[in-house]
């Protein structure tokens, strides 16, 4: 199986670097950042934007997939040393750890109540239609080998181009305070439902975790 995660920045750089070269001792891990020297046993990908982008990690992985020609299992460094590598996975299905509904009460809607009006413009902007009812939760998942990657790829650009707009330094919703400090297109969970509900991409939920852990 192959394994992606992203770093950047020497914060995060100096706190992961340990985790991320130990789990790729036993992985083939390919590592999106802009220090791929502190990365020995991973496959390196150069970060060159000049602002950090928590939606890089969606077009990395698209990316991977579709130079490999099959599934990449995406991991948030901060979580590589927690997480059970021997997991099973279907051939069509996006694997998530959760994903929230918007029409119930949850984490979700309570820190987007502002920006809940997204379900209602992101499928649009793509040509796409359906029922925009969840929202995925993006630190974990893994997108399996898919034939129209090069149209997922374009669409998510698009998505990450207005997504980033609305979520980046200037925004003003308090409960997001910790991820602009950091960069723009965080909350990029509301990209992944827009794709996977354009291009009706099953998806399931699975423990990721070691039991040690939870």
């Amino acid at each position: 199986m192959l394994f992606a995660t992203m770093c950047v920045g020497n914060e995060f750089v100096s706190l992961h670097k340990d985790s991320i070269n130990a789990f790729s001792k036993d992985n083939q891990l390919h590592i999106l950042t802009d220090s791929p020297s502190e990365f020995s046993n991973s496959i390196s990908h150069q970060y060159t934007r000049d602002v950090f982008s928590y939606y890089e990690k969606i077009n990395f992985v698209i990316r991977l997939s579709k130079k490999y020609k099959q599934r990449i299992t995406y991991i948030d460094c901060d979580c590589l040393s927690k997480i059970k590598t021997n997991l099973i996975f279907d051939d069509t299905s996006l694997y998530v750890e959760t994903m929230f509904s918007l029409d119930e009460k949850n984490v979700i809607t309570e820190t987007f109540p502002n920006e809940i009006i997204l379900r209602e413009k992101l499928l649009p902007l793509i040509n796409g239609t359906g029922n925009f009812n969840y929202y995925i939760y993006e630190p974990l998942f893994s997108l399996p080998f898919l034939s129209n990657l090069d149209d997922i790829e374009y669409d998510s650009i698009i998505l990450q181009n207005y997504l980033e707009n609305i979520f980046n330094y200037n925004t003003k919703n308090i409960k997001l305070k910790k991820y602009k400090k950091q960069g723009i297109g965080f909350a990029e969970g509301w990209g992944m439902a827009a794709l996977s509900i354009k291009y009706n991409i099953p998806i399931k939920e699975i423990c990721w975790f070691n039991k040690s852990w939870i």
